[in-house]
């Protein structure tokens, strides 16, 4: 969110009155938005607790929001304040505007969508067919379709040896094993893999040089590619980068930090990060499951979490709470893909 707020309280005696009664939990995020709210109040020469909903639109508009969970709850904290304000008798009249809000019409209208944090199959797609080297191509495709690691090491130790064809339904499917170098030592496990992904990988195998800049030269590029490492890891180093990699050992942490970067730069997508790709990963798991069952519930969120390896738990399940409040929900299905 943009810094642009007043670091003051609107009428602050009876805003205290209100914080007051707020446990330490949630104390912080009511100061946090009443606080945000004060430059409208200012404006409008009036406390929050009688504004119309007109009036608290553009609160909404200023906090410039990007989840939906984030609106949700500013809403729901300027609703609590308004009750509270018609109980003490502050409130011109006893109606409180948000109580007669239904469903995320009102909220979705004021997600700042300029700098979107979740990104659809499509968007994924754009991306990865307008990078000319498909070792940019693997990179994205493959944290979008789960594979990813400690420190990116699922990505950085794929190897075509690991990728086996098997039969399915009388179709040739594709599954990858991936070695995860965690604090706990390696990790191994395995996962479907899309024919798309495949092909993608096999190509940027046999790669063997690396164009600079997505093809796009500029003057002060001599060379418009440099020749890639020759060893048998799929994503691999310029033999003249300044990320280094022997013969024998994967590359680092940094070469897909370094080319991501440089990709959100070409399409001017500055949240495409390696988290933000594969919670969109997630997300469209989540759209295909929806599809095929009719819901999303504990069995569609294990078989996410199993796929992308998040919030696995000692006993073998999984806790995959934070990621449905904060982006793997319904809402979420219905802002992107037009479900639900």
């Amino acid at each position: 969110m943009n810094k642009i707020y007043d670091d003051h309280l609107y009428n602050e005696s009876q805003k205290e009155r209100f914080l007051q009664r707020q446990n330490e939990n949630t104390k912080e995020a009511y100061s946090r938005v009443l606080r945000r709210a004060s430059a409208i109040e200012e404006r409008l020469e009036m406390d929050l607790y009688d504004f119309n909903l007109n009036e608290i639109k553009q609160v909404l508009l200023l906090l410039q929001s990007t989840k939906l969970a984030t609106v949700r709850s500013t809403v729901s904290i300027i609703q609590n304040y308004i009750r509270w304000a018609i109980e003490q008798d502050l409130r011109k009249d006893n109606i409180n505007p948000l109580d007669a809000v239904k469903g995320n019409r009102l909220y979705i209208q004021f997600l700042d969508d300029s700098n979107p944090t979740l990104f659809s199959e499509e968007d994924i797609g754009n991306v990865v067919d307008g990078c000319l080297n498909f070792q940019d191509k693997a990179i994205v495709q493959a944290i979008f379709e789960g594979i990813m690691g400690k420190e990116n090491s699922e990505l950085l130790n794929m190897k075509m040896e690991h990728i086996t064809q098997i039969r399915e339904n009388d179709e040739i499917r594709y599954k990858i094993m991936l070695f995860n170098d965690g604090r706990k030592g390696r990790e191994i496990r395995d996962i479907a893999v899309s024919d798309y992904l495949y092909n993608i990988l096999r190509i940027a195998n046999q790669e063997e040089r690396y164009i600079k800049n997505n093809g796009v030269l500029k003057s002060n590029i001599k060379i418009d590619s440099n020749e890639l490492i020759d060893n048998d890891y799929i994503v691999r180093s310029a033999v003249s980068s300044k990320i280094k990699q022997s013969l024998d050992e994967p590359t680092t942490k940094y070469l897909v930090q370094s080319r991501l970067t440089k990709i959100a730069e070409w399409y001017n997508l500055p949240q495409l990060t390696v988290t933000n790709i594969r919670n969109s990963g997630m997300l469209k798991m989540a759209r295909d499951l929806y599809i095929k069952h009719g819901k999303l519930e504990r069995e569609e969120y294990y078989k996410i979490c199993e796929h992308y390896n998040v919030g696995r738990q000692p006993d073998g399940s999984y806790a995959y709470s934070r990621y449905k409040v904060g982006f793997l929900n319904m809402d979420n299905l219905g802002l992107i893909y037009g479900i639900g």
